[in-house]
């Protein structure tokens, strides 16, 4: 008898699916129950764990798994159901079809079906419709359940600068909401977005994170109606994508928490915010070739593209430089102005 030799790939997002089933081990103890009734022999194990199936992007397992179906170390991937390995169509049929391409089989022990042939893979194309559609139906659910959970007043994001999170609740943070209150300050002292980032990072405050402030951020905590007890849901759509698409519309509510920074406070910061006409500095439109490459040499960071016009008597030059990222947007303590920035001239 021909030694089959096989590969098997599991895969859990949630603990609701491990509570159903889903979990890393009873896929792994099913599936080699299977391979040995069938007398596989398993290569390899591939898995996800805590890794929803919206996308490969991002998921070691598969792309491990990927990588050795080109070297066709084994003939078949066996998974415990079509959803493990990915809940999004388009993504399962490549998937397949990159294995198909390899000589390599793809089988589901939970669902028999052979995409050989064409019924087989008829049916294949159904059951990775309606893995995406429930998948689609559960992102809808948890999205109701958490608009709901914010017109409680709950908090329904991630970590935020000024609170820690107890038991899903926000509770301020006295020396970080120190940091949020003399960020407004300053602002509210007409000072700009720049200037408080460079105070910020000189005097050795930093965010959540640890890293030092930008111009980005210090204007997302001044745009955050977190800080004077509102909840704010649904700003943002698309947030996995690297464009995220903007709502006109977020629900802002008063939230359960307390606020940190007075109303009086914030009026004066968003009116100070509204009557500012900002142009910020356009990037040239044409090719940087070197951006991207060229480091800084004083703090290491990626040197980037700017230009500017200047007036003469034969006419308008126009100026290309590169200058250092963290300086034009971070301004870290240790970002300086480099003193050899390279430019060029275009007539």
């Amino acid at each position: 008898m021909k030694d089959i030799k096989v590969a098997i790939y599991v895969r859990v997002s949630t603990e609701e699916q491990a509570e159903e089933g889903y979990s890393i081990d009873a896929q792994l103890e099913n599936l080699r129950g299977f391979c040995k009734a069938k007398g596989y022999s398993i290569i390899k194990e591939y898995r996800d764990e805590g890794i929803s199936g919206k996308s490969i992007q991002g998921r070691k397992g598969i792309q491990s798994l990927l990588e050795d179906a080109r070297l066709g170390i084994f003939s078949n991937v066996i998974v415990w159901k079509t959803s493990r390995m990915s809940r999004v169509q388009i993504d399962l049929l490549q998937i397949v079809s990159t294995l198909q391409k390899q000589g390599i089989g793809f089988i589901s022990m939970t669902e028999q079906f052979d995409t050989s042939s064409p019924s087989g893979k008829a049916m294949f194309q159904m059951l990775g419709t309606f893995a995406e559609f429930e998948r689609n139906q559960l992102a809808e659910n948890v999205k109701l359940g958490m608009r709901q959970k914010a017109r409680q007043g709950e908090w329904c994001g991630g970590t935020i600068l000024g609170y820690d999170i107890e038991e899903g609740k926000l509770i301020p943070n006295e020396k970080e909401a120190f940091i949020v209150q003399k960020i407004f300050e300053l602002y509210c002292q007409c000072k700009g977005l720049k200037s408080i980032a460079n105070q910020m990072n000189h005097e050795g405050y930093t965010g959540k994170n640890g890293n030092p402030f930008s111009v980005n951020s210090i204007r997302t905590i001044l745009h955050n109606p977190t800080y004077i007890g509102k909840i704010r849901w649904n700003k943002q759509n698309n947030w996995n994508e690297k464009r995220r698409k903007g709502t006109q519309e977020p629900l802002i509510v008063d939230g359960k928490h307390q606020s940190i920074i007075s109303l009086e406070t914030w009026d004066t910061a968003q009116d100070l915010i509204n009557k500012k006409t900002f142009t910020p500095s356009r990037l040239y439109t044409g090719k940087f070739p070197l951006a991207g490459f060229l480091r800084c040499p004083k703090c290491g960071a990626g040197m980037v593209g700017t230009n500017h016009t200047r007036q003469i008597k034969s006419g308008i030059v126009h100026y290309r430089n590169y200058v250092c990222g963290n300086f034009h947007y971070k301004i870290p303590v240790e970002a300086k102005k480099s003193p050899w920035n390279r430019k060029e001239c275009l007539w």
